[in-house]
């Protein structure tokens, strides 16, 4: 099997870009059929002729509504099936963080963890889902039980540090230990069950802490970021 982390390029549907930009300046960023377009092109345009796509749902997520979510997905899948590539649509709740990390080099230290067979529970059920969503639309047999399998043996991590050394990566710096100047730990004054965890405003948060850019002229610091240690539903003592 064959993976490639790969970004869009200038010789890759150029007036996308150009697209975006008018949309920032009339208002139409959130307009459905031009996400639908902007998302198909590239994938259609690489040549990928089983498409698998993820659209979140939520607070943290473009579409705010389930009935927006499926509107959009219906797009993408028509426009998908109209060119002859096969094309499944999940949706995906957003409205917590999907993981228990924001920011750059916390989220590739929580797939690492993942890919080791020490990822949690729910996270793992989600990836070995669409895994397995996958591989049966490329004709493969198989469950998310033996995806699960893949991750406890390794033979996921071992795959990932093969596409990092080709790509030309360095495994020194992927398993070294963040270098976050500070680190401050969020404690519960009381006793209870967690009811919310709005991804949008602690997705802001992050951001404020240099996980993310609020104009291009922005500097990414790649270390910083939020970690959970409960999420929905989850009892927390003092």
């Amino acid at each position: 099997m064959v993976i490639s982390l790969i970004e869009q390029s200038e010789h890759l549907v150029k007036a996308d870009k150009l697209l975006y930009a008018l949309r920032e300046v009339t208002a139409t960023v959130d307009s459905i059929p031009l996400i639908a377009s902007s998302v198909m092109s590239k994938k259609i345009a690489a040549g990928a002729n089983k498409i698998l796509l993820d659209v979140a749902v939520g607070q943290g997520a473009f579409m705010k509504s389930l009935e927006e979510a499926e509107h959009l997905s219906e797009t993408m899948v028509s426009l998908g099936r109209e060119v002859g590539r096969e094309t499944i649509a999940v949706i995906t709740d957003m409205s917590q963080p999907l993981g228990r990390a924001i920011g750059n080099r916390l989220e590739i230290f929580e797939a690492i963890e993942i890919m080791q067979g020490k990822g949690h529970a729910d996270i793992t059920e989600f990836i070995c889902g669409l895994a397995e969503i996958l591989l049966n639309l490329t004709g493969v047999e198989s469950s998310s039980d033996k995806i699960r399998q893949h991750l406890v043996e390794g033979v996921a991590l071992s795959k990932f540090e093969e596409l990092i050394e080709a790509q030309g990566g360095d495994l020194d710096d992927l398993y070294r230990k963040s270098a976050a100047a500070y680190v401050t730990e969020v404690l519960a004054d009381e006793e209870g069950y967690i009811s919310e965890l709005p991804a949008l405003a602690f997705g802001k948060y992050a951001m404020k802490l240099g996980a993310g850019r609020t104009t291009k002229a922005d500097t990414l610091n790649y270390e910083t970021g939020i970690v959970f240690e409960k999420k929905w539903g989850f009892c927390q003592s003092k």
